[in-house]
């Protein structure tokens, strides 16, 4: 694959929904997929392409981890969460619990995930960037709202 069919799946002007299998691969830099989240985090995002967005569920994930293996890697993803340009943390307010209670009611989402791609309607982004295959199966029903990019289908990546 290459970063043209890397942009042709996600449009530059696209707000995009990072989730955690996503930054996970971007921070630690030894997934499979780590050269397709670095490419979209670091020259879709912080390049000002694509504005991203992070939901709370993700962040809560996202900080786990270094917060049970040292202080040091909850620093760095704690700047990254805060200081990344062109990325922001989208609150869980009533709108995106009203939207998460929408999802669950009529797609029976896991509250988790319904918080997560509420968070992404809210605040309207156009695709879900992931590496999690789960997401497959769970957006089906409302991928006419939010499309899916996920990591996998790009390998290999240059």
């Amino acid at each position: 694959m290459s970063r043209a069919a890397l942009e042709r799946v996600v449009p530059a002007g696209d707000r995009l929904l990072l989730d955690a299998a996503t930054l996970v691969a971007y921070l630690d830099g030894g997934e499979a997929v780590s050269p397709v989240a670095a490419c979209v985090v670091d020259e879709f995002v912080r390049d000002g392409r694509n504005e991203g967005i992070v939901s709370m569920v993700t962040v809560m994930e996202l900080l786990v981890r270094p917060l049970r293996h040292g202080r040091v890697g909850y620093r760095h993803a704690l700047d990254f969460l805060t200081n990344f340009p062109n990325l922001r943390a989208a609150v869980i307010d009533l709108p995106v619990a009203q939207e998460a209670a929408s999802l669950r009611a009529s797609h029976n989402f896991r509250p988790p995930d319904a918080l997560t791609i509420a968070s992404g309607l809210v605040y309207q982004v156009g695709h879900l960037v992931t590496n999690d295959a789960g997401w497959k199966t769970r957006l089906a029903p409302i991928r006419q709202r939010v499309a899916a990019c996920y990591l996998a289908d790009h390998l290999p990546f240059p």
